[in-house]
């Protein structure tokens, strides 16, 4: 990704994003279904949701939760879609040198600069008419992700 010999930008998948309605519902049926547990649940009240990050490997599942009906992306998200695959995110070592390589080819971002995402991350989006229809998220992050 990101152009012709250049040094690759993209690390590798981070994490797959899925909205869901009720996440205390949802942490327990991949409990019972899957054996998986969340390392970690916050809350942003700022964009109205709530996230828990569920490790498979080296990927992380990101069950998305609006913290009220209909209230921000996620809560639109599912009024119109209903629960399900949100997006994917890819980790990359800078935000800023994919934005610009982004930018660079024409490629339009939802996120004019990178803003804060889930534990401690920095984030940005893709609009998905340049993707195939998929919300593509890049994410940087410090640190793997880790227990409350």
């Amino acid at each position: 990704m990101f152009g012709n010999g250049a040094k690759q930008v993209i690390k590798k998948i981070d994490h797959i994003g899925i909205a869901v309605k009720d996440l205390k519902n949802t942490l327990n049926m991949y409990k019972r279904v899957y054996g998986l547990e969340a390392i970690k649940i916050e809350t942003h009240e700022d964009i109205k949701i709530k996230i828990a990050f569920i490790p498979i490997g080296e990927v992380l599942i990101e069950l998305l939760e609006a913290t009220e009906p209909g209230a921000g992306r996620i809560g639109h998200f599912l009024e119109e879609k209903g629960e399900g695959l949100h997006h994917i995110a890819l980790r990359v070592e800078s935000i800023n040198r994919a934005m610009e390589k982004l930018k660079q080819i024409n490629i339009p971002l939802r996120d004019k600069e990178p803003r804060d995402g889930g534990d401690g991350s920095k984030i940005a989006f893709i609009e998905p008419e340049s993707t195939q229809n998929v919300l593509t998220e890049l994410v940087e992050r410090k640190r793997e992700v880790t227990g409350n």
